[in-house]
């Protein structure tokens, strides 16, 4: 056993102590791989089919064979497209138009003057002596109603104030026309322009003017019905 044991540690010793075989092996590289060359592609053979070939054989006689060649036939299939059918949600009805034209005329007011006569005479009545008189009409051609007409006559030499220097009518219409006896206090032997304003409502309208009277009467002329709205004369 002791034996063993040392022989053992001898064996161990001696491995330590040298460096075992006295010869070193050259260290090992391992070879590269030689490079591959590049890999040739080969293009798939197309499979070609050989056409079907039909074979009719009658009875008792040879057989024949028959190539049928099929030739590709392409199928376009269309398919149709859904027709949609738009219904408009507003629907254009036709409104039946009527258009009347409507002409409003403008209100304006207008007035025509017109001095039929006019005389000097003498005016014992009212105290006065030699008196001026205006024989006028007053024609509505406005398209509105007049209110409150009256109608003022003036002379430069006037005296004392005449109580038919102004005559009035409370509504003239239109188309319609009144005449009016206007009379001024004037001097006697004088010839006298007279100047007629036409009114109404207190705004003057129109003035009319005549350069003098000279005649003289002591019967006034016929002029008509005096202070009475009628219709104007049609023309």
């Amino acid at each position: 056993m002791k034996r063993l044991i040392f022989a053992c540690v001898l064996f161990v010793w001696v491995l330590s102590g040298c460096s075992g075989l006295p010869v070193q092996p050259l260290p090992y590289f391992s070879p590269s791989p030689f490079p591959s060359s590049t890999p040739v592609i080969l293009s798939p053979t197309p499979i070609i089919l050989p056409p079907p070939i039909t074979a009719t054989a009658p009875t008792g006689a040879p057989t024949t064979a028959t190539q049928t060649s099929t030739t590709p036939t392409a199928s376009l299939t269309s398919t149709p497209s859904p027709t949609g059918t738009m219904t408009s949600i507003l629907t254009s009805t036709p409104l039946p138009v009527s258009l009347t034209p409507t002409l409003t005329a403008t209100p304006f007011t207008a007035v025509n003057t017109i001095i039929l006569s006019c005389n000097t005479s003498l005016d014992i009545s009212h105290g006065m002596g030699e008196v001026t008189n205006a024989y006028v009409t007053i024609q509505n051609t406005g398209n509105t109603e007049l209110i409150d007409v009256c109608a003022t006559l003036n002379a430069p030499d006037e005296g004392r104030a005449h109580p038919d220097k102004t005559k009035c009518v409370a509504s003239l219409p239109t188309g319609y026309q009144v005449t009016e006896k206007l009379t001024v206090d004037s001097t006697f032997g004088k010839s006298t322009p007279i100047q007629v304003d036409i009114l109404s409502a207190d705004h003057l309208l129109q003035r009319a003017a005549q350069n003098a009277c000279t005649s003289f009467d002591f019967l006034p002329p016929n002029i008509g019905s005096l202070g009475t709205v009628t219709p104007m004369p049609t023309p």
